[in-house]
């Protein structure tokens, strides 16, 4: 359990809460464990003459100093560009960290394709593993997320076109018992997207994160334009113990964090949410987003920092 007077010393922290050196940093993820925060993200930087992304780790106990990293992948000797958009996940005593290979030019022309390490300490990690091989391996994929219900592997990614091949941003989910095993989609695979309103939403979604908050499942996705957070309840009438409920996310609405001076252009891309309510700091939830003031440098991914926001209601977000 965390310290009940200084899980995390709001006070003294000032976004944005993390940047480095001349490196664009985003798609960020986090986790909490005996006292240290764990954030992950993508970093875009000048790699031997071309913009190359890293999955990058490091670790921090005060928000204000940081470790040097930890973990850095790149996926260069197998050939890929970069590797990007990580997600953390803990199943069942086990953290699992997925993401996605950026960029073609591999010696067996692959798209991008879908992966995942595991770990249980959350400082050695297993050798890369591909995920979904049978329903990806000849489309661009990207923004993977995973959860464990029913006995099975959910998993949620973002492809460039449908099944069909016709040129679109889609959102699949598939299950599968084992990682390494085949994934079947969910009945077509595409879930619908219902906002507060009523109204299906007509935005395209990536960078997805399943969590589970007083016993009802949700799904967090950025929803562009303009790149920010979207925060959908499962709509199923089980709960999530039927396939079916998966392919339906209803009430959505943004998380409106505030705009500051580093995030002028995208305010809150790649949100990651935490339920840290338990640590006893006053019972907050924690947003982790990449905000930017341009978006043609880094190969157009922009200036990006990383900032940190909670509330105590999943509506209002305040900064320090």
């Amino acid at each position: 359990m965390g310290n009940k007077i200084d899980f995390i010393n709001w006070q003294k922290i000032k976004n944005p809460v993390y940047k480095y050196k001349r490196w664009s940093v985003k798609d960020a993820c986090m986790e909490y464990k005996d006292g240290i925060f764990y954030l992950f993200y993508s970093a875009f930087y000048w790699d031997r003459w071309k913009i190359r992304s890293h999955i990058i780790e490091v670790t921090t106990q005060d928000w204000i100093s940081f470790s040097e990293p930890i973990l850095h992948l790149n996926g260069k000797k197998d050939g890929w560009t970069g590797l990007c958009s990580p997600n953390i996940s803990k199943i069942n005593n086990t953290y699992y960290l997925t993401f996605n290979s950026w960029g073609g030019w591999h010696p067996n022309k692959r798209t991008n394709n879908l992966f995942y390490i595991q770990s249980q300490d959350l400082r050695s990690w297993s050798r890369m593993k591909q995920i979904a091989k049978n329903l990806t391996e000849e489309i661009e994929v990207i923004d993977i997320a995973i959860t464990y219900a029913n006995n099975k592997f959910y998993v949620i990614w973002k492809q460039e076109h449908d099944q069909t091949g016709k040129t679109t941003k889609v959102t699949y989910i598939g299950t599968c018992h084992d990682l390494d095993d085949k994934c079947e989609l969910i009945e077509d695979g595409r879930p619908k997207f219902i906002l507060k309103t009523g109204k299906e939403s007509d935005k395209i979604h990536e960078n997805y994160q399943f969590i589970k908050i007083d016993g009802d499942w949700y799904l967090l996705s950025t929803d562009y334009t303009p790149h920010r957070p979207y925060l959908y309840k499962m709509g199923g009438s089980n709960n999530g113990k039927q396939n079916s409920d998966w392919l339906l996310w209803k009430d959505g609405y943004e998380l409106k964090v505030p705009e500051e001076n580093f995030n002028t252009n995208h305010r809150s891309n790649a949100s990651f949410l935490a339920d840290w309510r338990e640590y006893k700091d006053n019972g907050y939830f924690y947003l982790l987003y990449a905000g930017r003031t341009e978006g043609w440098t880094h190969a157009h991914r922009g200036n990006n920092k990383l900032g940190l926001a909670r509330s105590n209601d999943l509506e209002n977000w305040h900064i320090h």
